[in-house]
């Protein structure tokens, strides 16, 4: 009799994992649209941020030079009036991960940081929109001030951003710029 409750309660835990696994697969199927949907939507929204001229952006036409991929956004006569990179840069925690808008001619439109785990109060100040807008109209040829563009305590973040940015623009002015 034993053994039999056993079998019993064998059998009605693997019916409920059974049905409980098909609603979540079903569940799944449903959401995983929409979630594409709003992620699309979210990094449209974070490449309209630094690009503001862009109306859409053509992802069939990349440019990947030295690792990094270029974006041309186009404007209403949908032609590029610049262009979208993402890049991670070591940071003084990990990886500091932004968003960067270039213009034609190799100036950065805007600056977005999507992932930072930087120190709070000193490297975390980076996240600060008006601290972001700084690099906006700088080019290749610009470079890192400590006294302007860090703040008291922090300069390894800063100059990690610093260090993409450069990067990004050097590789966009040798290799998208160049076409």
């Amino acid at each position: 009799m034993e053994r039999n409750r056993f079998v019993h309660y064998g059998i009605v835990l693997t019916l409920i994992a059974s049905i409980s696994a098909g609603i979540l697969s079903v569940v799944n199927g449903a959401t995983q649209k929409v979630i594409k949907e709003n992620e699309k939507a979210a990094v449209n929204a974070a490449r309209i941020m630094v690009l503001p001229k862009a109306e859409s952006f053509d992802e069939n036409a990349i440019v990947k030079v030295d690792e990094l991929e270029f974006i041309p956004g186009n404007g209403s006569n949908g032609k590029p009036v610049g262009y979208v990179v993402t890049i991670s840069q070591p940071g003084y925690a990990a990886n500091i991960d932004f968003v960067l808008g270039i213009d034609r001619r190799g100036r950065v439109t805007g600056l977005n940081i999507i992932g930072s785990q930087e120190t709070p109060g000193l490297g975390s100040k980076i996240l600060d929109p008006e601290w972001q807008k700084k690099a906006i109209g700088k080019d290749a040829s610009y470079e890192f001030n400590k006294s302007a563009d860090g703040f008291a305590g922090a300069t390894i973040s800063p100059n990690a951003v610093y260090t993409g940015i450069k990067r990004a623009l050097n590789s966009f002015n040798s290799g998208v710029n160049k076409k």
